[in-house]
């Protein structure tokens, strides 16, 4: 169970109150709240010269690792191309208060309703800085998302936040290594079926396992439904860097497509039948195959082979008028397959931003 305290606790906590006044609520997460509030040391409220700050207080049954992890990792980041700069980490009794800059930001809706393909490149550019830099120590942030982006449409700078569900990346997994797995390593035998189907709901759900009585696979499933890559919801083990391209590469596709959430599944198996529905069945069945796995589905609406996200796009939003060098980058980046995604580093070079970079 998630304990919070409550606004009214954190504004009366005597350990804030002497070095922060609270202003209001923010945001909040899972396993945290946020608040934007006035540092009372570094602001002279006189002279009107005030620092602002955001305020993290993480919820009392956090597990101890994660917070020390996130630490470690914000630490190690340093705040370095628009990664959030970590100023501070406060410990009173159960309650633990990190403290960032305060960052002012546009809100996502309101940014996809107004953002041109040039507003777009600009957001992806600095999303993609980001993503190179947490990637460059090894990193996987596991989360991305549009909430964990905050971008400022007037300044075009944004800062990635939250890594409560980052990770070092298992350099066993890694791409470099998953190519030489690919092309030197004999398949195993696909270990578990997975099935779309049109059942009664009274029978079975329309997505279920097939026969399998054994214990259920364990393998790392964080992150945010509607991001999670294939392999994520395929439950390979073989996870990569590349989860976070998949997750910067949706966002791309909400832009493009003005569709958010543009997926927006309940659980793992409808979100493999969404993917499904883009990548058409037989190339689903094959990516399956790929993390050792077997898919499949007998659901009509779920094409045999792929829709193309020029179609996808052309369908949603017709005034979009992104360039070939745009939807390249966009396949690059939604690939079923995890080591054949373009790295966040060899992106930023991509021909798609000639024109800002």
């Amino acid at each position: 169970m998630v304990v919070k305290i409550t606004d009214e606790e954190i504004k009366q906590n005597e350990f804030l109150k002497n070095r922060y006044q609270i202003l209001e609520h923010s945001g909040e997460g899972t396993f945290s709240t946020v608040y934007k509030a006035i540092d009372l040391k570094n602001s002279n409220i006189e002279a009107n010269e005030v620092v602002y700050v955001a305020l993290k207080n993480i919820t009392k049954t956090s597990s101890p690792h994660r917070v020390s992890e996130e630490i470690k990792f914000l630490l190690s980041l340093n705040g370095n191309d628009n990664v959030v700069p970590l100023l501070s980490c406060l410990r009173h009794q159960d309650q633990i208060t990190v403290v960032f800059p305060y960052f002012e930001f546009t809100d996502f809706r309101e940014f996809l309703e107004k953002c041109t393909v040039l507003d777009i490149k600009y957001y992806m550019y600095n999303l993609l800085l980001s993503v190179k830099h947490v990637h460059s120590k090894n990193i996987i942030h596991r989360d991305i998302k549009p909430s964990n982006f905050l971008y400022n449409f007037d300044t075009k700078t944004g800062q990635l936040i939250d890594f409560g569900l980052a990770q070092y990346e298992n350099p066993k997994y890694s791409k470099e290594n998953a190519l030489k797995e690919m092309t030197n390593t004999p398949k195993k035998k696909p270990t578990i079926l997975f099935f779309g189907s049109m059942v009664s709901k009274y029978v079975k759900p329309p997505g279920y396992y097939v026969s399998d009585s054994r214990p259920q696979m364990k393998a790392q499933r964080a992150g945010t439904r509607g991001f999670r890559a294939p392999e994520v919801l395929f439950r390979s083990p073989c996870q990569s860097r590349s989860i976070d391209i998949w997750s910067v590469g949706v966002i791309f596709l909400i832009l493009l497509t003005k569709q958010y959430p543009f997926f927006n599944s309940s659980d793992d198996i409808d979100a493999i039948l969404e993917i499904a529905c883009i990548f058409g069945h037989n190339e689903m069945r094959k990516a399956a195959k790929h993390y050792e796995r077997i898919w499949k589905s007998n659901i009509n609406t779920c094409p045999t082979e792929r829709i193309t996200f020029e179609e996808i796009v052309a369908g949603l939003n017709p005034s979009c008028n992104l360039s070939a060098e745009g939807y390249d980058l966009l396949y690059r980046m939604l690939d079923l397959y995890s080591e054949r995604r373009i790295s966040a580093e060899d992106a930023l070079n991509h021909p798609f931003f000639n024109d800002i970079s």
